[in-house]
C-alpha cells in the first residue's frame, strides 16, 4: 500500500472495530477482532490503512479500497451483521 503505520494500538473498544490518526500515522485496533473471522480482521486492517492515505469516506478512498482489498465490501457487510462485543452478564 505503500503506507507507513507508525504505531499499532489494540484495546477493547465497545463501538468500533478500528480507528486511526492520519496525522500522526497510529492505527488502533478492537480486540474482539480476534474472535471474529481473520478475513474481517484483514478488511479493518486494510482499512484502517486506507484512511492514512485518505481520511474521509470519500470515492478516492473507495478506490483505494477496490484496489488493495477488492472482495471488502463483502467482509464489511459480514462483520456488519456481527456484535461488536458480546459479553455474558452473571447474576
Amino acid at each position: 500500500m505503500e503506507v507507513t503505520v507508525q504505531r499499532f494500538f489494540v484495546q477493547q473498544m465497545k463501538t468500533k472495530w478500528g480507528s486511526c490518526s492520519p496525522a500522526a500515522g497510529n492505527i488502533r485496533l478492537n480486540t474482539d477482532l480476534a474472535k471474529k473471522p481473520p478475513e474481517c480482521l484483514e478488511y479493518i486492517v486494510v482499512h484502517e490503512m486506507a484512511h492514512l492515505l485518505e481520511p474521509s469516506h470519500n470515492q478516492r478512498f473507495v478506490c483505494l479500497m477496490d484496489h488493495f482489498l477488492p472482495d471488502w465490501q463483502q467482509h464489511r457487510d459480514e462483520l456488519n451483521r456481527l456484535p461488536v462485543r458480546h459479553e455474558e452478564w452473571g447474576y
